[in-house]
């Protein structure tokens, strides 16, 4: 296990409490960092491609509970967006292409997952706790932040979704 992986996942067992069970509007830079990465595929996507959109960008790994309890909602809530400028990107930390395909095979979404294998993302992002998620309105702003893990298909979520697309 890489340095910095073997780190966050000390603070991450040792954060329960960090843990929160909603969205809040995101306090601080508004402007996200720049996120271009690879999807399992090869395919190259740039975070600034998804303007228009209402994007969900989660980080996540499989070794992390709260991460891999927490997909199922965010692919419930994908299809009840369905049809809708919406999109969910999941950054996987610091894992080889093979786990993370293993893993899929076990809980299949079909969302994009991208792959942040030198933990650049996760530096720029200021990410210290899996997982983290930010909603970007289609202004290509993060409007929420969420540090732990969320049932994303609650109406309270699909509602917050569908007010930042009537901005």
């Amino acid at each position: 296990m890489k340095p910095i992986v073997f780190l966050l996942v000390v603070f991450v067992l040792c954060s329960g409490a960090v843990q929160a069970r909603e969205l809040k509007p995101y306090g601080s830079d508004p402007a996200p960092p720049p996120l271009m990465l690879e999807d399992l595929n090869g395919k190259r996507h740039d975070l600034a491609d998804y303007r228009e959109r209402v994007v969900l960008v989660n980080f996540w790994a499989t070794w992390c509970p709260p991460c891999v309890r927490e997909m199922p909602s965010m692919q419930r809530l994908k299809e009840k967006m369905a049809g809708k400028p919406f999109a969910v990107l999941a950054l996987n930390m610091g894992e080889d292409e093979k786990t993370v395909r293993a893993f899929l095979k076990k809980l299949p979404v079909d969302f994009t997952i991208l792959m942040d294998r030198d933990g650049a993302a996760l530096k720029a992002w200021k990410i210290f706790v899996f997982p983290t998620s930010f909603v970007l309105g289609p202004d290509g702003m993060i409007h929420y932040g969420l540090y732990g893990e969320l049932e994303w298909d609650t109406e309270e979520a699909v509602r917050v979704m569908e007010s930042l697309l009537k901005r």
